[in-house]
């Protein structure tokens, strides 16, 4: 099949199978004699082991290691290290939901803050809403700010 036949096949752009190709996630696609990539279905199994691997939040470098062992066929070297990487997603995304609580429970505090009453400032004076002396009269204090990750091509 052709690159536009196995990108409508697992729901990804073209650019997307050439950059998978580059990166190494999947194996240089054969020639046909007019230029055009053609793929078999092992390709196709590939990619879309790679699409499950990125629909749970592995990164591409992670899904470069692993399929190598997937090439094997066999689950007994397989599973030992997707077990590895799922742990490691599943802390980070306990770790990040722990900060969004973190967060929202702070801008709840804020959020009620701002809804009481306040003495009207002096003339000329600036809003101060957005300021805070310290860490705990800020609105949006930096150190409760959740950071996210950098978003990887994919």
């Amino acid at each position: 099949m052709r690159i536009g036949d196995l990108a409508r096949e697992c729901g990804v752009n073209p650019k997307t199978i050439r950059y998978y190709e580059a990166f190494g996630l999947l194996p240089k696609a054969i020639r046909a004699p007019s230029g055009h990539r053609t793929y078999s279905d092992r390709d196709l199994q590939r990619l879309l082991f790679v699409r499950r691997a990125k629909q749970i939040g592995l990164p591409l470098a992670s899904i470069r290691q692993i399929t190598t062992f997937a090439d094997t066929g066999s689950c007994q070297h397989l599973r030992p290290r997707l077990k590895e990487l799922m742990a490691a997603q599943l802390a980070e995304i306990e770790a990040r939901i722990k900060d969004l609580q973190a967060l929202q429970r702070e801008l709840r505090r804020h959020y009620a803050s701002l809804c009481q009453p306040q003495a009207q400032p002096p003339s000329g004076a600036r809003c101060s809403c957005l300021d805070g002396a310290s860490e705990n009269t800020a609105i949006l204090p930096g150190s409760r700010l959740v950071r996210r990750p950098l978003r990887r091509k994919s």
